[in-house]
């Protein structure tokens, strides 16, 4: 995951559908198990399994590990992690704990499975009642996360930009860069729905229902979806990068 250029990020729940996600073009390989949560961590096997995987094809690994006020868990404690490039932990729950960052903190150096951090806010925070966009923003730049993921919550609820304000996502495309810190943008982001979140130049576009067969996110991951996503994303960088600037 880098800044330069857009990065497509497919989320999967083991090593079959990994194997699925790189041949239908992806960038990064990030583990999750949809079944447990926006953010449901996969089992450690699996985890390992594509992490190890994704190193083997020249791919970045990330993995969901739940969310913070998961942790710790007692059943995990003295796990052999496998490294992984970047990593991410849910904040819901966490608006009314007013020492939310110092245990976000203690459970990232705890983990120890990466330098680099990726903030996750919730477009609906309310519906969690985790802390606002831009106060994880503000946190991830604090703590010095790498970046910021803005996802959704709720997937009943329809996709990201259904769920938040262009403008908060503008200033948050602002202060990140600002900050050095990627973004990322994902909730249910579609191939009809791209070229929006596209305009907002984020550094990464997350997705697992679009690269899932009948684009139900429980379903498996289908490498000719990934790779009718992958194209979609090059076209849309493409006439992005072909718009005359103002001025």
């Amino acid at each position: 995951m880098t800044a330069d250029g857009m990065r497509l990020l497919v989320s999967v729940r083991s090593l079959d559908e990994a194997v699925e996600a790189i041949s239908g073009g992806c960038d990064i390989l990030d583990v999750k198990e949809p079944g447990r949560g926006s953010l449901g961590m996969a089992d450690l096997r699996e985890i390992v399994a594509v992490a190890e995987f994704a190193g083997s094809v020249g791919r970045a690994s990330s993995a969901a590990l739940g969310e913070l006020e998961e942790w710790p868990r007692p059943g995990l404690r003295n796990t052999a992690w496998p490294r992984l490039d970047y990593a991410k932990l849910g904040l819901s729950g966490m608006a009314v704990d007013r020492g939310w960052q110092r245990k976000w903190c203690d459970v990232r150096e705890e983990l120890n499975v990466t330098s680099q951090w990726i903030a996750v806010a919730y477009a609906d925070a309310e519906s969690c009642e985790a802390p606002s966009v831009e106060a994880v923003v503000e946190a991830a730049v604090a703590t010095r996360c790498a970046g910021v993921l803005i996802d959704t919550w709720n997937k009943s609820r329809g996709d990201l930009l259904e769920q938040i304000d262009v403008t908060r996502l503008e200033w948050v495309r602002r202060r990140t860069r600002q900050a050095g810190l990627l973004l990322g943008l994902a909730g249910r982001v579609s191939v009809e729905g791209l070229p929006r979140v596209v305009a907002l130049k984020p550094d990464v576009v997350a997705i697992r229902s679009a690269a899932c067969l009948e684009g139900q996110r429980e379903q498996a991951v289908d490498s000719g979806r990934v790779a009718l996503f992958a194209e979609r994303l090059r076209k849309a960088r493409v006439s992005l990068e072909a718009m005359p600037t103002a001025g």
